[in-house]
């Protein structure tokens, strides 16, 4: 652990620096400095009896010719400062002395400083969920827990997000902010990092719920279920079968009123896939489609693209849609019809006091 006498000199250093930039637009000498003193203390702490300080004056020139910018004495860098920016950055510099002559407030904002590397990461997946919520989601998907789904099968979302965190990790370091613009957009998208975690706090917190216990199709309170649903849960195909029992294909199914029945949403009906199941939730129903014709979603069974081949290739992995396998191979065919009641508007007398034999077994195929 290193002494306050040497954590007197790191800082007494920096000032020095800090002095032979001072020709520097403010904004930029913070950022050339940022994070100087936590570096220098890690560096002490490692080296112990043995570490040494440099000359202030040769660090200072390093520091300048590593960004580009001119040796101190040539053609002066315009100083584009605000007076209000100025008077915040001179009050929270004259705050952090005051807080870092308190042994207390020195212990804490060293915690701070050495809790960065967690902030650092935290911010990666702000990035990353920015960018999907903003280009890849859709506004019919579950939002922040697709965006943790989605790393399960597609690696387009890795990229991002290992992108994401190497950014921030590298920005958190000094490195990779070569340009005041990339510096400006570093800040900017700090802040909004830092206003967006606690906003996002409670949604990641459900969305990693979710996935790690598995509850990712139960019904939630105030959460109305896309398209056809049994008792909260979502219907992803149906499957139809004649009076004899035998499957059959392109059924068409409509309401009471006429309207084509959908397992999707209403206004996911022009889609050529099914968002809900594309977000994560199993294979990828597609509707039937007819030149000139808008996606039929009412003609049974629908086409389904496998979990596992279901891809963003700007198609939707469509080439991979094919029939499901029915749940059975043939089911119990429907006995003859009573004329006499069909004609009379009656249906079966109950008086015989014998059950009906269900039509379809819960495993396996049915015989007659």
């Amino acid at each position: 652990m290193i002494t306050t006498t040497v954590h007197d000199d790191i800082r007494a250093f920096a000032a020095a620096v800090r002095s032979h930039l001072d020709d520097l637009p403010a904004d930029e000498v913070d950022d050339l400095l940022d994070g100087l003193e936590a570096d220098l203390s890690d560096q002490a702490s490692e080296a112990g009896d043995d570490f040494e300080l440099p000359d202030a004056t040769t660090y200072a020139a390093e520091l300048r010719a590593a960004a580009g910018l001119p040796e101190r004495g040539s053609v002066a860098t315009p100083k584009k400062r605000f007076a209000i920016v100025d008077d915040v950055r001179h009050g929270w510099r004259e705050i952090h002395d005051r807080v870092r002559a308190n042994a207390a407030g020195a212990w804490l904002l060293d915690l701070l400083v050495s809790l960065r590397p967690a902030w650092w990461v935290l911010r990666g997946v702000v990035f990353y969920l920015w960018i999907f919520l903003s280009v890849m989601s859709r506004p019919s998907t579950g939002g922040i827990l697709d965006a943790f789904l989605t790393l399960s099968y597609n690696p387009v979302s890795w990229a991002i997000l290992l992108t994401s965190l190497l950014v921030s990790i590298q920005w958190g370091r000094g490195r990779w902010a070569p340009f005041r613009w990339i510096r400006v957009v570093r800040t900017v998208s700090t802040v909004i990092a830092v206003i967006a975690v606690p906003m996002l706090a409670g949604s990641i917190s459900t969305a990693m719920t979710q996935l790690f216990t598995g509850w990712v199709d139960a019904p939630q309170v105030g959460y109305e279920t896309p398209g056809l649903a049994i008792d909260g849960q979502r219907i992803r195909n149906i499957y139809a079968y004649d009076a004899a029992g035998d499957p059959i294909t392109g059924v068409q199914l409509f309401d009471q009123d006429g309207n084509p029945l959908r397992t999707v949403q209403s206004d996911a009906a022009s889609e050529s896939y099914d968002p809900y199941f594309a977000g994560g939730g199993g294979p990828v129903p597609v509707p039937e489609t007819y030149p000139g014709a808008a996606p039929q979603w009412n003609v049974f069974p629908l086409r389904e693209v496998p979990a596992g081949e279901w891809t963003w290739d700007g198609v939707g992995g469509l080439s991979a849609a094919r029939l499901p396998a029915f749940p059975f191979d043939r089911v119990q065919p429907l006995p003859e019809p009573d004329r006499s009641a069909v004609s009379t508007g009656l249906g079966p007398t109950p008086s015989s006091g014998v059950s009906p034999t269900p039509l379809v077994q819960p495993t396996g195929s049915v015989t007659p």
